[in-house]
């Protein structure tokens, strides 16, 4: 993979390329939990059959930006379109990533060719929350509180404190116990976030995008969505609400999975992108 900084206003950022120039794009946007390096895995698996943009967004990973003044994601990604000299592209992400990737094609559909979306959020939309689920969500919330307010010198402890919850709740999820199997997932992710909060404490303001949850009905492209039935139940709400409304659009329940989709069930998540992006290809000939 061939890594780059692009320069934009108010900051760098970090981005990876691989595969060639030539094939169908596809740009992919991580989740909230992660960063760029979640999708490296799949830029090399997938280096054969497309052309594959990640990028770290403002505030996570090895991307920067100033301290003053708005900024907007959705520039950023057109941004990140444009360096690679990309007039669309299918954008592939995940959780925040997702919504992301939706509020980008709603804004620029010109630009978007197809939404692959896994463990999807959609701006403006509020799902259920179980009751079983609620103890779990409350610890995150109280995490983030504690770190946000927290001195220099308790910053660490309060970064790995809520670190331990949010992986419970992403990686394992609020139904499953946290099994030896995915270990070395929890670690990747726990790794990630301690790079995004080392930039995330009095971050910039972000320009909002019009809620997508009233406007999915104006998506025109593909749009094939994968969740785990191990994640919460808003998130599965949010699934189904994308597959009900948005034409063309395509719903995968996978089993024994939970939020982190890409570093879960890798295998499982290239599959599905390989058959969907030959789909769509097929249907477009």
């Amino acid at each position: 993979m061939e890594t780059r900084r692009i320069t934009v206003p108010g900051g760098e950022l970090w981005t990876a390329g691989s595969g060639a120039a030539a094939a169908p794009a596809a740009v992919m946007v991580h989740s909230g939990i992660a960063h760029g390096e979640m999708w490296s895995p799949l830029l090399r698996a997938l280096d054969d059959e497309v052309f594959g943009v990640a990028y770290d967004c403002r505030c996570f990973g090895r991307s920067t930006t100033t301290l003053d003044g708005e900024f907007s994601d959705l520039d950023d990604l057109a941004s990140v379109l444009d360096a690679y000299g990309l007039k669309s592209a299918v954008l592939v992400g995940e959780s925040r990533g997702a919504r992301l990737a939706i509020d980008f094609a709603l804004a620029h559909p010109e630009r978007v060719s197809g939404l692959f979306l896994l463990a999807p959020d959609v701006s403006g939309f509020d799902g259920p929350v179980a009751d079983d689920e609620r103890p779990l969500l409350d610890a995150v919330d109280a995490a983030e509180e504690a770190w946000d307010a927290a001195e220099p010198a308790d910053t660490d402890r309060a970064v790995e404190e809520l670190i331990a919850h949010e992986v419970r709740l992403f990686v394992d999820g609020p139904g499953r116990e946290p099994a030896a199997e995915r270990a070395a997932v929890r670690e990747t992710v726990a790794d990630m976030l301690r790079l995004n909060y080392t930039q995330q404490k009095d971050t910039p303001d972000f320009v909002k995008a019009e809620p997508a949850a009233g406007r999915l009905a104006e998506l025109g492209c593909p749009v094939r969505v994968l969740v785990g039935d191990a994640d919460t139940a808003g998130m599965r709400a949010t699934a189904e609400e994308i597959e009900k409304t948005a034409p063309g659009a395509s719903l995968v329940r996978v089993p024994d999975a939970a939020h982190a989709l890409t570093l879960e069930h890798p295998e499982t998540v290239e599959r599905e992108l390989r058959a969907w992006l030959r789909e769509i290809r097929g249907a477009g000939s």
